[in-house]
């Protein structure tokens, strides 16, 4: 199965230095036309669905790319972006630096960055584990409907933890918004059951 990985377009966090991770952004006016070009790419690529986290600037993303290439999208909760920053999550960074200075202070990591979490975010092991399931997920329901050919609509994090953690290729892949990686998915994934 060949499987390709778009990131989300730009979105509203990116422009208001807010913290996103878990929080529900939406796509910028440029994140949409990021997702057009794309579609220009994916075009001769033979794709027959779109899988989708559930958050919004992948949702929009994915459902940009359902829309002008014809196909179906199913969101699948387990494909959302890591939370790292925890009850930062939404914040801009100075909103965040009023409400929770305390905490930032007491910080020996910078929030987002590596493998560590912000007190209420995902912890990275178990992250790793739900890529591994949600991905191992998504094979599983294209080839039960035959398809050979999907997209997975996802966020940074993501991509960066299925390439070099649970695919165990590497950090050669494109990173970026709306940028497209594929894989060629023929056995169960690494490390699963």
């Amino acid at each position: 199965m060949l499987v390709y990985v778009v990131r989300h377009g730009e979105s509203e966090d990116d422009l208001s230095d807010s913290y996103g991770g878990a929080a529900d952004f939406r796509l910028t006016d440029r994140g949409r036309a990021q997702i057009v070009q794309v579609v220009g790419d994916l075009k001769g690529f033979g794709l027959q669905a779109v899988y989708s986290s559930p958050l919004a600037r992948a949702r929009e993303s994915a459902e940009i790319i359902g829309r002008e290439l014809h196909l179906p999208v199913t969101v699948v909760f387990d494909l959302r972006e890591r939370n790292t920053y925890g009850v930062l999550s939404g914040h801009t960074r100075s909103q965040a630096r009023e409400l929770f200075g305390y905490l930032l202070d007491r910080l020996d990591f910078v929030p987002g960055e590596g493998r560590n979490c912000v007190p209420g975010g995902e912890e990275y092991g178990p992250f790793v584990e739900r890529v591994r399931g949600a991905f191992q997920a998504v094979i599983d329901s294209a080839s039960d409907a035959g398809f050979s050919t999907v997209a997975v609509v996802t966020h940074g994090k993501f991509t960066k933890a299925l390439f070099t953690e649970v695919l165990q290729i590497g950090a050669d892949y494109v990173e970026g918004h709306a940028s497209i990686n594929s894989v060629n998915c023929a056995a169960p994934l690494l490390g699963s059951s």
